[in-house]
């Protein structure tokens, strides 16, 4: 057996935190729970549909980050982190880990759909795509959502979670998240 040493059980015991929020899911201790991150706009959380920096999903600096955490919070599902399982590697004040997990439906899915549209609205919007683009991506988005919901409550898609964290005096802080989910 393997004894896990006291940075790499910091890191976790930081992880834990993160994991107790998206546990909660109390938006009125999001505040609260971003103090988790590093303190300044270099900050990255990476979601499930990113793919080209500062757009759908790539989320950069404080205000970006708490804006999606509150709708995971409000709209997602409940969310499980391995986080005993997690692999963390610390090299002096940087550790990063990796793991899986599962988000599971609940009735906040139901409560999306105000939100999915407004997404979907906004690929209407873009003036980067031209109208073949926007159909595609807008239809593709919609066909996701409906897939998901047709799944039922209490469906559980599994996850991949990687995360960079800093240590900032005896704390450790998260710097970059990436969540992906395997191609169905």
């Amino acid at each position: 057996m393997k004894i896990e040493n006291v940075s790499a059980s910091q890191v976790r015991s930081a992880f834990q935190k993160f994991q107790d929020g998206y546990t909660a899911r109390d938006v009125a201790r999001l505040d609260e729970f971003m103090k988790l991150f590093v303190q300044d706009d270099s900050i990255e959380m990476i979601g499930v549909g990113a793919s080209k920096r500062s757009a759908n999903e790539w989320f950069e600096g404080s205000a970006r980050i708490r804006e999606i955490v509150e709708s995971d919070w409000l709209y997602w599902g409940d969310v499980q982190f391995d986080v005993e399982g997690a692999r963390i590697t610390v090299r002096g004040e940087a550790a990063w880990l990796s793991t899986t997990g599962t988000v599971t439906q609940t009735k906040a899915f139901d409560t999306a759909i105000e939100f999915h549209l407004n997404d979907m609205k906004a690929i209407f919007d873009r003036a980067d795509l031209s109208a073949d683009q926007k159909l595609m991506e807008a239809t593709h988005y919609g066909i996701r959502r409906m897939y998901e919901r047709s799944k039922g409550i209490g469906h559980s898609w599994p996850f991949t979670f990687t995360a960079v964290l800093l240590k900032e005096g005896n704390e450790w802080h998260i710097h970059t998240i990436h969540w992906s989910m395997p191609v169905d």
